[in-house]
């Protein structure tokens, strides 16, 4: 009978007793498929078994180390149980629960708590097991990249069925489980043109009372992502016909289809967006193999020693790299849980590109650094390399985890890094990505992208204080390189900057253009210096950088002195960096919101700045460092924003007053009456200081106001707008809060 490699996820976690975990060996039909020991905390354990494909199988969670220890009773709970894509709930009809010997005695129904040694039977039909199909290519051409999030209810064992089309034609389709994922799909669309990006739910049903349900929470085309509720999305009830039709929603409880009217802007000429790589999983292809109890004198080709001793796992990754090099069929390594050390570093070079080096399953492959290795990957003219599911630990302050030079198309993903100097070094290496890792404490920079390392992607990393030696720079650097995307990031208790971008040299010789930092969430920065920000720009390469900084939230931004005479903002324009688009952007509990400095046609739009103790936007002509140059600061475009000065003031200018241009922005705060704005050279008439009514007499805030925004609860310092707010019929966008931040929390 034909078979095919079946995907079973089993979601658990479970209590520890005498310092043990619980464990559990997976068995499909009584035969032993994996194992796996839960922590504290529930987590995926994928396994990739070989199945017979279109006949029923049982699907076994035997539970075989229940023990009571000085009180603590050590037990295991399985959260889910996913077959092929198949979400199945522990307490499902087809689930029961063998406790003891798996005999087919003291059987009970499925439940989530296994408080005793025994066995979850899922009695799983031919479905869930279809035979292998072949997927259909996607073409050459293809550019274009939609990116849907989405889980959902099952219901009757069965998830929500969803399919993606652009302007009418399907262009893939995918099954939601209960955890929400990203699900990526590509097309070729025509450039330049508006197209409908709809997705269409169709296998609504209620099974035993059970409502089967889609959630999508996101929508991105080619990295613009709208929330559900945004105005551009609409809900088209049953058949796709332009009936039924209402207002874009997140949970689509019945079939019908999400309908993205996408502009033009959205397709734009050579579109490519990649995507995150999916975590790990045990390998099912020809692979080499590093392991604690391996020999180098073996093949390397088999995951753990044979029963006889002849033969197994390689011991080291030097190893691995040499036998790479000379199989060429093989390209894959996986390095199995435990502890190693690169005395040396290990250096990959033209010879190396296309390999991966990648953690096995769910086991924990420790890389430690030494003193006499500056750096412990190195990569120098290996190109497409892939280093996956490692944590990086014991490195040197002065020197760098990850250091690739020339390395194109890298991929640095799922990996933890702890401690040490540079977490990652990306230089004269294009196309590269930086996605899904931890980063904590690193000595320097936890990610540097520099040199012409266009196109790079850095998204949904976590970072937790950087620069925890050096005290300088910022989480995540973008210099010299253009064209990056920064998104879905968290920082967390910088020194100084958390995201900085930009050039810092006059020449032009790092110069940086079209950087988009978006849906980041910064989360106390600055806490070491007197002038910086959250989130910060700088131009000295003095022309029009283009950047975008967009939807973000930034919060916590302080100073070492924070009463003090300091330059520290939220979003930071620093040095003529002129350009940008500053829009979205959830600006609050800092020292002060926006600043530009020096700089010229930027937008600043809807954004909320509330709850700073400083002033919510300033502007300056004079650039300190090496004194002025350039421009006259001018057609700098501040509107649509709610600007709160409840702890600090509205607006300080020191420079002309073309400096700019201010008109539809709601003001709020304790009075309407307080000279809460600042212009020097003098601008009003009352002097440097003066109320929203003399400040608007002099010409500024044409089409403004004073209002109560109604912040959903300020005492708490959430800031964030009611649905009620008035700044809505004012033509303030709702921000998409839920987006900002990362993608897996």
């Amino acid at each position: 009978m034909a078979t095919s490699t079946s995907k079973i996820v089993v979601n658990a976690q479970g209590k520890a007793a005498g310092g043990t975990n619980a464990h559990f060996t997976l068995l499909v039909d009584g035969q032993k498929v994996g194992e796996g020991t839960a922590g504290t905390t529930a987590k995926d354990f994928v396994f990739t078994p070989v199945l017979t494909s279109g006949v029923a199988h049982k699907v076994q969670i035997q539970y075989d180390n229940d023990a009571v220890i000085n009180g603590q009773d050590r037990s295991l709970t399985v959260n889910s149980i996913s077959i092929g894509g198949k979400t199945i709930a522990p307490t499902a009809g087809i689930v029961s629960y063998d406790k003891g010997a798996l005999d087919g005695k003291d059987v009970v129904a499925g439940q989530s708590n296994l408080w005793w040694n025994g066995t979850l039977v899922v009695t799983a039909d031919k479905s869930y097991f279809p035979a292998a199909s072949t997927s259909t290519p996607v073409a050459t051409g293809a550019k274009d990249t939609i990116v849907v999030n989405a889980s959902g209810t099952p219901a009757g064992g069965v998830n929500a069925h969803f399919k993606v089309l652009v302007d009418g034609k399907q262009i893939g389709e995918a099954t939601a489980g209960t955890t929400a994922k990203n699900f990526s799909f590509t097309t070729d669309a025509a450039d330049g043109v508006a197209h409908k990006v709809q997705i269409q739910y169709d296998n609504d049903a209620v099974v035993n009372g059970q409502d089967r349900s889609l959630t999508v929470n996101s929508i991105s085309i080619n990295g613009h992502s709208y929330a559900p509720t945004s105005s551009a999305v609409t809900y088209d009830k049953g058949a796709l016909d332009g009936k039924d039709v209402i207002a874009g929603q997140k949970g689509m409880w019945w079939n019908g289809t999400l309908v993205v009217n996408a502009p033009a802007s959205d397709f734009p000429a050579g579109t490519t967006t990649p995507t995150t790589p999916a975590t790990p999983e045990t390998p099912t292809g020809p692979a080499f193999f590093v392991a604690t109890n391996g020999k180098d004198s073996w093949s390397g080709k088999l995951a753990a020693p044979n029963a006889d001793g002849t033969d197994g796992p390689f011991a080291s990754l030097a190893k691995a790299q040499a036998a790479m090099r000379a199989d060429s069929s093989i390209d894959t390594t996986y390095v199995r849980g435990g502890d190693y050390y690169l005395k040396n570093g290990l250096w990959l070079d033209g010879q190396d590109s296309g390999v991966t080096f990648t953690g096995y399953g769910s086991e924990k492959a420790v890389i430690h650094g030494s003193a006499q290795a500056s750096v412990s990957f190195g990569l120098g003219g290996a190109k497409n390399v892939t280093i996956e599911g490692l944590t990086f630990a014991d490195g040197i302050v002065g020197g760098h985890y990850v250091y690739a030079d020339n390395a194109a198309g890298l991929t640095f993903a799922n990996n933890v890094v702890k401690g040490g100097g540079y977490g990652i070094t990306v230089q004269n290496s294009a196309n590269s990505q930086v996605v899904g890792n931890q980063f904590e404490s690193t000595g320097a920079e936890s990610i540097f992208v520099k040199a012409g390392s266009n196109f790079t992607v850095v998204s949904d990393n976590l970072i937790k204080h950087p620069n925890a030696a050096d005290r300088g720079d910022a989480g995540i650097w973008i210099n010299g390189s253009s064209d990056v995307k920064v998104t879905h990031n968290q920082i967390e208790d910088s020194p100084e900057k958390a995201i900085a971008v930009g050039s810092v040299q006059t020449d032009g010789s790092d110069a940086t253009y079209r950087v988009t930092v978006a849906y980041n969430k910064v989360i106390d920065a600055n806490l070491e210096s007197n002038d910086g920000g959250g989130i910060y720009l700088i131009n000295r390469q003095q022309d029009l950088g283009n950047h975008t900084v967009m939807n973000n939230d930034v919060t916590g931004t302080t100073a070492t002195t924070p009463t003090g005479d300091v330059s520290s903002w939220g979003i930071y324009l620093d040095d003529w960096t002129s350009g940008a688009t500053v829009k979205g952007n959830y600006v609050h509990g800092n020292v002060g919101g926006i600043f530009l400095h020096g700089g010229w046609n930027n937008t600043v739009t809807n954004n909320l700045v509330a709850g700073n103790t400083g002033d919510a936007i300033g502007l300056q002509q004079d650039v300190a460092w090496s004194g002025w140059k350039g421009k006259v600061m001018a057609n700098n475009q501040i509107f649509n924003n709610v600007f709160d000065t409840s702890k600090g003031d509205a607006v300080e200018i020191y420079g002309p007053g073309s400096s700019g241009s201010f008109h539809d922005n709601e003001y709020s705060g304790a009075s309407a009456n307080a000279q809460l704005f600042h212009a020097w050279p003098q601008l009003m008439s009352s002097g440097y200081g003066g109320t929203l009514q003399n400040w608007q007499a002099a010409g500024y805030d044409k089409g403004s106001e004073w209002m109560n925004p109604h912040f959903t609860n300020p005492s708490a310092g959430d800031y964030t707008l009611a649905s009620d707010s008035p700044a809505y019929g004012q033509g303030f966008e709702a921000l998409p809060y839920d987006q900002m931040g990362l993608l897996h929390a």
